[in-house]
């Protein structure tokens, strides 16, 4: 089974000015072992209130792939210091239908000193009609050495961010020039689901079938 992507935003955007052959990208805070690369995702900016900003994760062309398995958006509303998130993801696992609600909160002190995440993971199993369901939570605290951050390219809602920045860690780049830069823990993996919402997940499926 491939972890979907789940996203821990530890930063807003600061001030960039945008013209047409730009990209946006936001710098992505995450934590722990992770699988796939924020390639497969689009993000669009749903809203922007003081330092608090919301986002919406989707598949890039809206459908489900072999990279990214998302059947619903994820949404993610973040700060400097603070991230929520919200996800349903489906998939079949031996002929089994499972279908998984996680909400993830992360407290994340100075950036990239650490981070507590805790995470409630739900799933439930259907086969031949036949149901059952299993919840479970984890927390885990994240230090220095495990928190990295990842480019993630804006697709929407780049009009909603606000002129005068805000705190976090931002790169942008013109459209097909050079990869925006990342710390040297982050050049060394792929960006996907973190590890404390792994684990939950695991409990959780494991629980269901």
């Amino acid at each position: 089974m491939k972890p979907i992507t789940y996203i821990a935003l530890g930063a807003a955007l600061a001030t960039s000015a945008l013209a047409a052959d730009t990209t946006t990208e936001l710098s992505v805070f995450n934590a722990g072992e992770t699988t796939i690369p924020l390639t497969a995702i689009a993000a669009s900016i749903v809203n922007v209130q003081n330092d608090l900003t919301t986002l919406a994760l989707d598949c890039k062309g809206g459908e489900p792939t072999a990279e990214c398995e998302l059947n619903d958006p994820v949404t993610i509303t973040a700060g400097p210091s603070t991230f929520t998130l919200s996800a349903i993801y489906a998939t079949k696992i031996q002929g089994i239908n499972v279908k998984y609600t996680l909400v993830q909160d992360c407290d994340i002190t100075g950036s990239t000193q650490k981070a507590v995440c805790t995470v409630s993971a739900r799933a439930e199993a259907s086969s031949d009609g036949v149901k059952t369901a299993t919840s479970t939570s984890a927390v885990t605290t994240w230090s220095s050495e495990d928190i990295y951050y990842e480019p993630l390219a804006i697709t929407a809602g780049v009009e909603k961010l606000n002129p005068t920045g805000s705190v976090g860690q931002t790169t942008t780049s013109a459209a097909g020039g050079a990869a925006p830069t990342s710390t040297d823990d982050a050049a060394a993996r792929q960006t996907g689901l973190g590890g404390a919402a792994a684990v939950a997940i695991a409990a959780a499926v494991m629980g269901a079938l």
